[in-house]
């Protein structure tokens, strides 16, 4: 079971509809089973997907965050097949927005202190984020027998965001649009991953919605994303287990962000085949890492 991260600097970039069609796609075209997290508690998106109305003591995301701090008894987290070999693990219920509320507010008291509330211990390879990531990775895989747990994270830099940053996430997808404020920030953001020499972070750069131009400033966003503008960017790019920039068009019927609007597409539109590419790079990325584990076994 592999993890993977969907994070973006700012919202709007079509994170979460990215997310969705990648694993639309892995789970109908490539039969894999996958669990998505709505891992973006302040802004749910993939919550709203759920249809079941369930009453305040189901173990919700974020009901099991709360309790995973609090060290209360632990309970099967709540989840919903929403197609054949998707699960849905909402962050809670959008009809029950009053102790949502209540319940975001429980959880901030334990992120702004987040090494003084949790007894998870640390060693010296392992930060807090590692410690607390891999609970939630074991609580989750006991839902359910998959292949991926794709996390929608939080945008920005928070607490939430931070425990998703661990070395830990087995690859990190990076989804940025074309103007500045998204690249330099995405960039400033990678900054600050913790770099590791046992573990280096696998990451795939995103641009979305690719504009339909082509001149030299588009190609200066494409170089500082892909981080080959300067020395700096350079040694930055080392640090990681870079698998490169890729690109998404735009595309109307996406932007409408319903769950059928991936059905819709025809099999050659650029969207759709742009979507295609993202997730044959991840599932192509583990496939590899499987066959070279092989054949490390053979004597």
């Amino acid at each position: 079971m592999k993890t993977v991260l969907f994070y973006s600097f700012k919202g709007g970039v079509g994170r979460t509809q990215s997310l969705l069609n990648i694993a639309k796609y892995l789970t109908e075209e490539k039969n894999k089973k996958i669990a998505i997290v709505d891992f973006d508690i302040y802004a749910p998106g993939l919550s709203y997907l759920s249809s079941n109305q369930k009453d305040i003591d189901t173990e919700y995301f974020l009901k099991y965050l709360v309790n995973l701090f609090e060290e209360n008894e632990k309970k099967d987290i709540f989840t919903e097949q929403i197609a054949e070999n998707l699960t849905l693990i909402p962050a809670y219920s959008m009809q029950n927005i009053l102790p949502y509320h209540d319940l975001l507010t429980d959880l901030s008291q334990f992120l702004y202190s987040i090494k003084q509330s949790s007894n998870i211990e640390t060693d010296n390879l392992s930060t807090v984020a590692d410690n607390i990531f891999n609970v939630i990775k074991e609580d989750i895989s006991k839902t359910g027998d998959y292949d991926y747990i794709f996390f929608d994270a939080r945008t920005g830099i928070t607490e939430v965001s931070d425990i998703l940053f661990s070395k830990d996430v087995d690859f990190k997808v990076i989804i940025s649009s074309y103007n500045n404020q998204n690249i330099y920030g995405t960039n400033e953001i990678l900054k600050i991953l913790p770099k590791s020499d046992i573990q280096k972070h696998q990451i795939l750069r995103v641009l979305s919605p690719k504009p339909d131009v082509e001149n030299d400033k588009v190609e200066a966003v494409l170089a500082k994303a892909d981080l080959v503008t300067d020395d700096n960017h350079i040694r930055l790019r080392s640090k990681f287990d870079w698998l490169g920039t890729m690109e998404i068009p735009y595309e109307q019927e996406i932007v409408l962000n319903d769950f059928d609007s991936w059905d819709k597409l025809n099999d050659d539109n650029f969207y759709k085949n742009s979507i295609k590419d993202i997730a044959n790079t991840i599932n192509d990325k583990f496939n590899t890492e499987s066959v070279l584990d092989e054949l490390q076994k053979i004597p």
